[in-house]
Formats: C-alpha cells, structure tokens, sequence
C-alpha cells in the first residue's frame, strides 16, 4: 500500500537500546499523528503504536473506516490497523515493512496468529493508553 511506503520513506527508524529506552518510554502512546510526522522517527521495534496512529489518521483523511487493534501474546503487546476497504476488513500490520494485508477481522474467536486481541478502538488513548505506565492494564 502506497500510505505504508510512504511513511517509511518519511520517518526515520531509530534504533532502540540502552541509551534510547528512557526517551522512548517518555514519549510512548503520547504522539499524535501530526507530533509524529513532525518529529520524523520511530524507534526500531518500539514503534508499532506509533505506525498504526499514523496510518489510521492517513486512511482517515482518505474517507476510509478504520480501527485501531492492541494485541496480546504472552508477555508482548503489538498493535495494528484494520481497514475498511470496498470487499470488506483487512488487517495491516503496519509495523512489518513488507507484510501484505489479511483480509477479515481480529476477534477473540479469530485470532492474528498467535496473537490475541486485547481491545479495538479509534487509537490507543481510546483504549487508555496515555504513556507507558498505563501498559500494567493489559493482562
């Protein structure tokens, strides 16, 4: 998808290690599409949350439906977009650069892989995710 490449031609992806985790941490589920557009990164294996708030404002302003999905699996958290397009939902996994999109929707009947949903809403701070800390209420 053309939105995809673009945003990844846009941002820069940071690495995440020792010297940016306190940076990251600081500015996690906090920026708005615009604040990321303006700030031009992402740290590298951290920036789900991030990509799908983009992406979602992007197809938003595109006219399409689109839903923001927190997953679950075991001790790890991911998000991803789902879309409504003229067939029906696909999921974009906007955080893999090369991933195709699935069509249909993230259910607790339905899985995404070994991923299981937690919530779905407009973006995280619909579901309460405001700043790191508020990662304890997903169990």
């Amino acid at each position: 998808m053309e939105i995809k490449k673009e945003m990844y031609r846009r941002l820069e992806i940071r690495p995440y290690n020792d010297a940016t985790k306190d940076h990251e941490k600081s500015i996690r589920w906090k920026r708005t599409a615009g604040e990321i557009l303006n700030d031009g990164y992402v740290y590298n294996g951290k920036a789900c949350t991030d990509l799908v708030v983009l992406f979602l404002s992007l197809c938003l302003a595109l006219g399409l439906n689109t839903r923001f999905v927190k997953l679950k699996k075991e001790k790890m958290i991911h998000s991803v977009a789902e879309i409504k397009l003229e067939d029906g939902w696909y999921i974009f996994d906007i955080a893999h650069q090369n991933d195709v999109p699935t069509k249909g929707e993230i259910t607790e009947g339905a899985p995404y892989g070994e991923w299981k949903l937690w919530k779905k809403g407009r973006d995280a701070w619909d579901l309460g995710l405001t700043d790191f800390n508020t990662i304890t209420q997903i169990n």
